[in-house]
């Protein structure tokens, strides 16, 4: 079996953003929304593909801590984290087959290379419209200087170092297909 993703061993890849607020990184800001938000996951992976298929060789994943992704495996009155699956979420229980399938380790922090895409978003997804996840991982393209993350609403935030040709073409097609604000 195919891992779905693939530890890289590397941290977050621009120094120009805030992780801790991302509005306050070094970098130009859109809002990408979904016209019609009744199936916000599928309208998600459509705007994946339809918006970053072009760079999808390029973009890697990251989260600072992949095995805490779901807050059904914290414990917050002992303060403690179980990742077995038994007594989690339909959505908590795919997301961590997916890292036991993917042999990531636990406690893992960093970025990985994601080899089956509609899986992998699918069940990402799913965790946060179902608001079993806070937050969506990062995808970053390093080549051409961007990141950004779904959001529980039906949005996609992009964050640009520059406005480069692929982000032009990302921007141009946005503006088609779905509503922008700054």
């Amino acid at each position: 079996m195919d891992k779905i993703i693939k530890e890289t061993g590397d941290g977050f890849p621009f120094k120009w953003a805030n992780l801790d607020s991302y509005r306050d990184s070094e970098a130009c800001r859109k809002e990408i929304y979904l016209k019609n938000p009744n199936k916000i996951v599928d309208g998600l992976m459509l705007m994946f593909s339809l918006l970053f298929r072009q760079s999808i060789n390029n973009i890697i994943v990251y989260n600072k801590s992949w095995w805490d992704f779901c807050l059904d495996t914290w414990d917050f009155e002992n303060d403690n984290y179980n990742y077995d699956l038994k007594g989690k979420s339909i959505e908590t229980q795919e997301y961590l087959r997916v890292l036991i399938e993917s042999h990531i380790q636990i406690g893992y922090s960093g970025c990985c290379i994601c080899n089956n895409w509609d899986r992998f978003l699918k069940v990402i997804l799913n965790c946060v419209v179902t608001h079993q996840a806070p937050y969506s991982p990062l995808f970053c393209d390093i080549r051409n200087n961007y990141f950004f993350y779904f959001h529980h609403t039906g949005s996609i935030g992009l964050y640009y170092k520059e406005e480069n040709s692929i982000i032009k073409d990302i921007l141009l097609k946005s503006l088609k297909e779905y509503t922008i604000e700054d």
